[in-house]
């Protein structure tokens, strides 16, 4: 770990339980993943008994692993490029739900196939695809280290402008199977646990095959692109920043079950926004004993689901007012 990552862990405080307790004396014992518990939520992470949550962002970090790498150049035609432009140019369902919640979208570059396609608006921190996760470690140590640091000083610049709720989103061919490995390296799952398709199944079964047992930033550099660890960063930064953070699908759960094994305290400040559709998210949220807020059917994790969950904090910090 750096001297960066080390200072941000320790700054992680634990989630007021003190005003948990006060918002649950005015609220009751709400069922979990309703408004109600959400605002006691609110009120532990951002250690306020009427927190302040009108300055939103929510980051999409664009990635693509090697374990899906189609073999040829795709070019505008690259999925993530599609998408990349698409969010770039604010013509998608995230930008405007963003758009009504009041949040502003970031995009963030962490290892794009498509370099030269990366939208201006985007920061780029990436350098390129990680490796394919079946015959080598996605990640050098090296580059785990820098990608989590450069995730850490993107949420340390959004708090700069000013950052009460974080919401967060991936896109990235192969972010799905990077994910289920990091799940099931970490939960001591089976491949079938996390994964689905007989193909998904037997990639993540090849993978860790020869794993063996690891730790979180091991697991990171085995099966994680440089996407997830920035995830990663931005999570235990915006924690020690008290700052609640919104999860929307797999890649970005897979980052929170890693953040959490660093940092057993960021979990305090951990929201699920949905249960997506895909098999690790499911065992990364039972994992963290997160209950989603809502359940749509939402599966492609670009932030979408995040970003409809900032409504229902609007909703959760009305209840406290």
């Amino acid at each position: 770990m750096t001297a960066v990552l080390d200072h941000v862990i320790a700054a992680i405080s634990p989630a007021s339980e003190a005003q948990a307790a006060a918002a649950a004396a005015r609220l009751g014992d709400p069922e979990p993943g309703s408004v109600a518990a959400l605002a006691i939520r609110l009120a532990a992470a951002r250690h306020a008994p009427r927190p302040r949550i009108g300055r939103k962002a929510v980051v999409v970090v664009l990635g693509d692993h090697g374990v899906a790498d189609p073999g040829i150049d795709l070019g505008v035609a690259h999925p993530t490029a599609v998408a990349a432009r698409a969010l770039g140019a604010g013509d998608t369902a995230l930008a405007e739900v963003a758009r009504r919640v009041g949040a502003k979208i970031v995009l963030i570059d962490a290892g794009m196939a498509a370099a030269a396609l990366v939208p201006v608006s985007a920061i780029r921190v990436g350098r390129g695809p990680s490796a394919d996760l079946r015959t080598a470690a996605a990640q050098t140590p090296v580059e785990v280290a820098m990608s989590i640091d450069a995730g850490i000083a993107l949420a340390t610049a959004l708090a700069d402008d000013g950052l009460d709720v974080l919401a967060l989103g991936q896109v990235g061919l192969g972010a799905e199977l990077a994910s289920a490995a990091i799940v099931a390296a970490l939960t001591g799952s089976e491949a079938s646990a996390v994964a689905r398709g007989a193909d998904d199944i037997a990639c993540v079964a090849e993978a860790l095959a020869t794993a063996g047992r690891l730790g979180p930033l091991d697991a990171l550099a085995a099966f994680g692109g440089g996407d997830t660890a920035v995830l990663v960063g931005l999570i235990l930064a915006a924690a020690s920043m008290d700052v609640p953070i919104l999860l929307d699908d797999h890649a970005t759960s897979a980052a929170a079950l890693v953040a959490t094994r660093l940092a057993p305290a960021a979990l305090g400040y951990l929201v699920a926004a949905h249960g997506g559709t895909y098999p690790a998210h499911r065992k990364a949220l039972a994992a963290l004993g997160l209950v989603p807020l809502f359940e749509l059917g939402l599966a492609r994790g670009e932030g979408t689901g995040a970003a409809l969950g900032l409504s229902m904090v609007d909703a959760a910090a009305a209840l406290l007012a």
